[in-house]
């Protein structure tokens, strides 16, 4: 008896030790946005990390998002109170936003949130106003270095900072690339640029910003994409895309946000040139498996009742 209950030990002990392996992969990601919901650009791969291959993954929200407020006509019936004015958006959009963030990142699997709680003005294409006009970049620099330092992480994403994006957005990729640039090159974290599009576009090209050194890309073409229409279970009917939408539809307030429903394909990501080169092979190794699917493929077959399974 004694002996049949050391034997049922072990074998417990052996058949939970690959789950705390993989929820112990030591592996972390830190996003680094502007606003609440821009973490949808990458939802997808942002679930395959933390729920597929057990990362840990935070997100480091520059903004409180109080100036997306022009399209919450609905939300302001789903929240019942006023927002569709600059000063209501003040008031309340900082505490609705971040709630929502909470609510997507629990579709996707997000760890950690740290929140810089900088002003949203308005929309500009000019990155300028955030960097030199609404941000205490002081105050963002130190707390993103002090979160980059503490928690070492292996990659950090960012959007890519492309001419005809929000201003915002290309604010928040160059302090993340200043962040990783200052930092002693044995501890950097690999950095990348992450962008959205339908197949039926045109391919995207990016090589840098402007002047700005450190936008400066290792290729014009991506180095990564994650296909959100790898489809899998009964009859090939379902696809990643389902991830993007609840992950979407976590943000109620930004009424224009949500008309996206559905849209983009394919998750692209361009590496900085920042990046060292003896890393980049953990790169490719992290993004083969994130380009691999966990779930099976199920066909019918006679009796219609009984499913059989195909990977």
């Amino acid at each position: 008896m004694k002996n049949n209950r050391i034997n049922y030990l072990l074998l417990l002990l052996m058949l939970l030790s690959p789950i705390k392996l993989l929820a112990q992969s030591g592996h972390r990601v830190l996003v680094v946005i502007a606003h609440p919901d821009d973490e949808s650009i990458l939802s997808v791969t942002l679930y395959k990390l933390a729920k597929e291959q057990h990362t840990t993954v935070d997100l480091f929200v520059i903004t409180n998002g109080e100036g997306g407020y022009k399209y919450s006509t609905l939300a302001e019936q789903y929240y019942g109170c006023k927002l569709t004015t600059a000063a209501d958006a003040k008031k309340r959009l900082p505490a609705i936003r971040k709630k929502e963030l909470r609510e997507a990142g629990k579709v996707i699997g997000i760890t950690n949130y740290y929140f810089a709680d900088q002003p949203d003005s308005h929309y500009t294409l000019n990155e300028h106003e955030s960097l030199d006009t609404s941000w205490q970049v002081a105050k963002v620099k130190k707390r993103l270095h002090d979160i980059l330092v503490r928690n070492h992480y292996d990659d950090v994403f960012c959007l890519l900072p492309e001419a005809d994006t929000h201003g915002g957005h290309k604010a928040a990729t160059l302090l993340a690339l200043d962040a990783v640039a200052a930092l002693p090159a044995n501890q950097r974290p690999l950095i990348f640029g992450a962008a959205l599009r339908d197949k039926t576009d045109n391919a995207r090209t990016f090589n840098g910003l402007g002047t700005y050194q450190l936008t400066r890309t290792d290729n014009p073409l991506p180095s990564f994409v994650i296909d959100r229409t790898v489809s899998f279970s009964y009859q090939n009917r379902i696809n990643y895309k389902i991830i993007a939408n609840w992950e979407l539809a976590a943000h109620k307030s930004q009424g224009a946000t949500q008309m996206t429903i559905n849209d983009g394909d394919l998750e692209e990501f361009w590496s900085f040139s920042i990046n060292n080169t003896d890393k980049k092979v953990e790169a490719d190794t992290l993004f083969a498996r994130l380009c691999q699917s966990p779930y099976k493929t199920k066909v019918s077959s006679a009796p219609i009742n009984s499913l059989a399974y195909k990977q």
